[in-house]
């Protein structure tokens, strides 16, 4: 225990209690919310505990998007395996996660994409983050070129092109914009594969048989 009446900062893995306690008051009160003092309080550790491992708002802001973008790209890639050899099944399964991500995390979905941190200058494990969410539908795409399913263009051209398409719905559901079609997630998920399924018409090979 501590003699000076401030709480102890050694607690086990303090840079991950820190993570996890500033990601529950961002999913609360978004990033405007967040402050080193308030993470601190949550994880039960003194106020300096924090700077041991970050440096400012900024630095822990930074660690903590780069855990939401693992777990998006977690969960939408594990969306698609259950189609394994089937990209179209693959593109839809892990577009849907992916939109469901943005809805039931509309806050730190904000911390992603909403310009909060600037990415061109953020550190390199975080670029490297959001970079794997965007290599999913990369991959994805890929694999259905290779089998004729999609179309022989660029890559990189149709995996923005559909994943502009993608973010735009979740953007659109979280801002509440399309309440009558998505009120519910049974709905969010029906809105979303048939979205998907139209954004697919505009990368199928039209040679190919579907």
């Amino acid at each position: 225990m501590s003699t000076n009446g401030q709480r102890p900062y050694h607690h086990g893995n303090l840079r991950r209690s820190l993570i996890t306690a500033g990601s529950k008051i961002i999913e609360e009160k978004g990033p405007a919310g967040l402050s080193l003092r308030e993470v601190a309080r949550a994880a039960g550790v003194s106020h300096t505990a924090p700077y041991r491992h970050f440096q400012d708002k900024a630095d822990l802001l930074a660690a903590i998007a780069q855990v939401g973008f693992e777990q998006l790209t977690d969960e939408a890639g594990k969306a698609a395996t259950h189609y394994d050899g089937d990209p179209k099944q693959q593109f839809v399964a892990a577009s849907v996660q992916y939109i469901l991500f943005g809805v039931r995390h509309p806050r730190m979905a904000h911390l992603l994409f909403g310009g909060v941190i600037n990415m061109r200058t953020a550190p390199r494990t975080l670029k490297q983050a959001s970079w794997a969410a965007f290599q999913l539908v990369e991959t994805i795409i890929n694999a259905g070129k290779k089998t004729g399913v999609f179309r022989n263009r660029d890559t990189m051209e149709l995996a923005v092109t559909t994943w502009s398409g993608i973010h735009g719905l979740a953007q659109l559901i979280s801002g509440g914009y399309l309440t009558r079609l998505a009120a519910t997630e049974r709905q969010v998920e029906t809105l979303g594969k048939m979205v998907c399924q139209l954004i697919l018409t505009g990368i199928i090979n039209p040679e190919t048989k579907k």
